[in-house]
């Protein structure tokens, strides 16, 4: 495999998950991956269909025996490219910049997928590889994973493994590699608000007439306070304590601050919860955050209207012990608490998935940060993330297995923004990186 020219190939396919257009796109991607998957080596690999959903790309190699078996994971569907005016080059024609290549799922996850593919190639080439392989691919991370979440349900002998591997996280900084060992959960929806059966005009019933978009402000703010404390009655209860070692091992972390604010958010300030360390608030605690309101009129010039609906996206990030059928209930409660008067509001439930952590001592876990340290050159940290990977716990809950969860993207890869972009040097140490884990495994 010429791995950068199959990179390149791979980010050309505009897989937008989200956009129904582009669901011919998608299947292309499938195609793509499942072809890679036999080129490596794999047998029986097939495209997992189901009607109204993208399709799913499994394969597998279960030749060696008394070998540990590893379920590999990762996603060919990428987020929205929008907006495109922010691009310096095309979305979808790679470009190669000096040590980066920019596009689309450059990062998240299409090139961190190929890693797994091209180190999957590697040890198959041996005469006797070190383990069994199982790889699942699906097309829908991005919006949702239903998918999945149904053929993991459903077949768990099919995917029967001793661990998963999943490369979708990243180094906490250049250089460091780094395995992330925890997730936030998610409860991810939408806050719908009526106040009237149409707009109104305002010069005839303003001050008279509830407005949806105030209504939706009003429930908002009431669901977090000015510092960053959620105020959803018990949400909190359950959110369990990084351990004194955890914590001493993140305040060993090479971090500047100063550099996270400006150079990496490019944000004015840091917010939050002033009495909780930044680590726990970004890995550690609960978040309550909005995502987007609709209502009223929002186009060029004027319409003096009172907005009779409001649509308010939200997700909640969870923690240990949150459990996301519970806090859906709770944050239901809180819009009904505080809804104002002569306004109807009810909350939609989009996605949700709970929280995962991962035992640092686990073997598979410690083989995969030997083999990384010995690439990288410098000690494998551990370390969780805020974000939420829906598999993990997938995996953890109807297969029983851990995930080794190995981080090659790094902090300014613009996942989800425009111009997002993938260290080179890290792409293909990334390769002999996992290349290596699979040697240990054995």
């Amino acid at each position: 495999m010429n791995t950068l020219e199959t990179l390149k190939q791979f980010l050309r396919i505009p897989s937008v998950s989200t956009d129904p257009e582009r669901a011919g796109d998608v299947r292309h991607a499938a195609r793509f991956v499942a072809n890679l998957l036999r080129d490596a080596g794999l047998n029986s690999v097939a495209e997992i269909e189901a009607e109204g959903r993208h399709p799913l790309v499994y394969g597998e190699w279960l030749h060696a025996p008394e070998k540990p078996t590893l379920l590999f994971y990762g996603h060919y569907d990428v987020q929205p490219p929008e907006p495109l005016e922010e691009w310096i080059s095309p979305p979808f024609e790679p470009e190669v910049r000096g040590d980066n290549i920019y596009a689309r799922g450059a990062a998240d996850d299409k090139g961190l997928s190929l890693i797994l593919i091209a180190a999957i190639e590697r040890v198959l080439r041996n005469e006797n590889p070190p383990v069994n392989i199982r790889v699942l691919m699906e097309g829908e991370e991005e919006t949702g994973g239903e998918h999945v979440e149904e053929f993991v349900r459903s077949n768990p002998e099919k995917l029967k493994a001793d661990a998963a591997v999943i490369a979708d996280t990243e180094m906490f900084a250049p250089e460091l590699p780094t395995i992330c060992v925890g997730l936030r959960g998610i409860v991810y929806g939408e806050i719908h608000v009526q106040t009237a059966e149409q707009d109104l005009h305002s010069g005839m019933y303003g001050g008279a007439a509830a407005n949806a978009v105030q209504a939706a402000a009003e429930i908002i703010a009431a669901l977090k306070d000015r510092g960053g404390r959620i105020q959803i009655p018990g949400f909190l209860d359950r959110v369990r304590q990084p351990s004194p070692q955890e914590r001493d091992a993140w305040n060993r972390l090479p971090f500047n601050e100063d550099a996270y604010l400006h150079e990496e958010m490019r944000a004015f300030t840091l917010t939050g919860e002033t009495d909780v360390p930044l680590f726990d608030r970004l890995w550690a605690r609960p978040t309550f955050e909005v995502h987007g309101i609709r209502g009223g009129f929002i186009g060029e010039g004027a319409k003096t209207v009172i907005p009779a609906r409001a649509v308010v996206k939200v997700s909640c990030r969870l923690v240990p012990d949150q459990d996301p059928a519970e806090a859906t209930q709770q944050l239901e409660k809180a819009i009904q608490a505080a809804t104002p008067k002569g306004c109807k509001a009810s909350f939609q439930l989009l996605s949700a998935s709970p929280p995962s952590m991962v035992d640092p001592d686990n073997k598979f876990v410690r083989a995969a940060a030997d083999a990384m340290t010995e690439v990288f050159g410098n000690k494998t940290v551990f370390t969780r993330s805020g974000g939420s990977i829906p598999v993990v716990s997938l995996f953890q809950q109807h297969l029983g297995i851990p995930s080794v969860m190995l981080g090659y993207g790094l902090p300014d890869d613009n996942l989800h923004a425009p111009n997002e972009k993938l260290y080179l040097p890290n792409f293909f140490r990334g390769i002999e990186a996992t290349v290596r884990f699979l040697e240990k495994c054995g």
